[in-house]
């Protein structure tokens, strides 16, 4: 943050106040306002959009649970010739007339590989004006890679469909970010969705030990992508499924009867929506919650979420945990 000087005679900018000096004074930043999604959709491009979510998100830095010489306190241990006396617990030696070692857990860098379905599924909006699940999927996952940079852990990012187009490997490279972000700004269109095959090709260019967060509509068999999350998990990977839907894919609150089509196979059915209402979003749910239980099933997490809500809270409540059982 830079403040004005406008009592001099010209406009001179004043050093910037650290945060830690802010927190001494006792100053608080005004709170954001609340997240909405007209108004995120009114931002023109994908980095406002970005920097508007990962700000809204506010996640902090994570920890792992290897002991380090980072300041959040772990255990002590009885020292051992050669250790560094820095890590001195001399407080406990007067008290106990001993020699102990401070530990503490280590921050440890993480893999992000952020994965975009591009399908032309995706691109389906049921408002004019609204994102459509291709720009809720592009905003999120370019604020979770803001939000990666901040931490300085390395991040990568491709696109998938029928199988896995541009790559860019994790890396945490200061330039990263804004390579992530060009590929998400305008992804090439993949053709019909089919995850199973595209994870298990990004696995095979994958480094070790990657945080996979597939930001998608899922409209996959479930019992397809069972596999590959088993080979992921085997592979001591990690997956986050974001599940994008459209309000009218949920909802179904369609009345005049008419002809639907597939935006992705082009297939057309004369339906009368109202009298289908029911078994659909009957179906749909299950197919939603059978998503979710086979990720849930080997360990990683899953959620629903709608291209006319925040993600914020169910996504920070998600980060959260995710970084306590690190």
């Amino acid at each position: 943050m830079a403040l004005i000087n406008r009592a001099s005679s010209g406009v001179a900018p004043v050093p910037p106040v650290s945060p830690h000096l802010m927190r001494r004074i006792g100053y608080a930043p005004p709170p954001m306002q609340p997240l909405d999604m007209a108004e995120l959709a009114a931002l023109g491009t994908l980095p406002l959009r970005a920097r508007r979510l990962a700000d809204a998100l506010g996640i902090g830095g994570h920890t792992s649970r290897r002991k380090g010489s980072s300041i959040e306190f772990a255990d002590y241990r009885d020292y051992q010739m050669g250790d560094d006396l820095r890590r001195v617990d001399w407080r406990l030696f007067a008290r106990t007339d001993r020699l102990h070692i401070r530990e503490a857990h280590e921050e440890t860098p993480l893999r992000v590989v952020l994965l975009l379905d591009v399908s032309p599924s995706m691109a389906y909006a049921s408002r004019k004006g609204a994102l459509s699940k291709l720009d809720y999927a592009r905003a999120l996952l370019g604020a979770l890679a803001l939000l990666v940079r901040r931490q300085r852990d390395a991040c990568g990012a491709g696109l998938i469909s029928d199988d896995l187009g541009t790559w860019l490997p994790p890396s945490r490279s200061p330039a990263r970010l804004r390579a992530i972000w060009g590929l998400l700004d305008k992804p090439a269109p993949g053709t019909e969705t089919s995850l199973a095959h595209a994870l298990h090709t990004v696995l095979e260019v994958a480094p070790r030990r990657c945080l996979f967060i597939v930001a998608s509509d899922f409209y996959e068999d479930p019992t397809a992508l069972t596999p590959v999350i088993q080979r992921l998990r085997h592979e001591h990977h990690d997956m986050l499924a974001l599940q994008i839907a459209d309000p009218a894919e949920v909802d179904f609150n369609f009345q005049d009867p008419g002809v639907f089509f597939d935006i992705e196979t082009g297939s057309e059915l004369l339906l009368d929506p109202a009298a289908a209402a029911r078994d659909y979003r009957a179906k749909f749910s299950a197919h939603r919650t059978a998503v979710s239980s086979t990720a849930r099933d080997y360990g990683c997490d899953a959620l629903e979420l709608r291209t006319d809500e925040p993600p914020l809270d169910a996504l920070r409540a998600c980060l959260a945990r995710r970084n306590g059982q690190r």
